[in-house]
């Protein structure tokens, strides 16, 4: 997204925005703990899978990070990271299974945040919002695929 100014966004979008920014950090921090287990657990297909999703939530987080400029960030972005670790490498010690469903749930609950968010912007349909819209479904759909791999 290229150029989205701070008064072109409400309040409540910019709210939005700060919430997908933290879910997304938690994100890669979730990738990032069942990584960290997988130096000792050594499951090949986890740890290619968490890879592989690592990489997109990082997408995200940068797409994100792009925009930034428009809202104030998560003020809790620290817990965000420490939750996001802690959802991530305690289903690891636990195993692939756990790992699989953790990840299905999380990515379930993403997938009707997006879908909330994309509804609100849609109702406002300012260019702004257009080019949101975009980004927020090419994330959604990302997550969704995410949802399915681990299910």
């Amino acid at each position: 997204m290229d150029s989205v100014s701070a008064t072109e966004l409400s309040t409540r979008v910019r709210g939005e925005l700060r919430s997908s920014h933290a879910g997304e950090t938690g994100a890669v921090w979730i990738y990032r703990g069942i990584l960290f287990v997988q130096r000792f657990r050594l499951d090949r297909d986890v740890r290619r899978f968490a890879s592989h999703h690592l990489d997109t939530e990082k997408q995200h987080l940068c797409e994100f990070e792009a925009i930034i400029h428009s809202f104030r960030g998560s003020l809790l972005l620290p817990f965000w990271m420490l939750a996001g670790y802690l959802t991530g490498s305690i289903p690891a010690m636990l195993g692939a299974d756990w790992v699989y469903y953790t990840v299905y749930r999380v990515e379930r609950f993403v997938d009707i945040h997006y879908r909330k968010q994309i509804t609100l912007l849609e109702m406002n349909g300012s260019e702004a919002n257009h080019q949101l819209i975009m980004m927020l479904q090419h994330c959604n759909a990302d997550e969704i695929a995410h949802k399915d791999e681990a299910l």
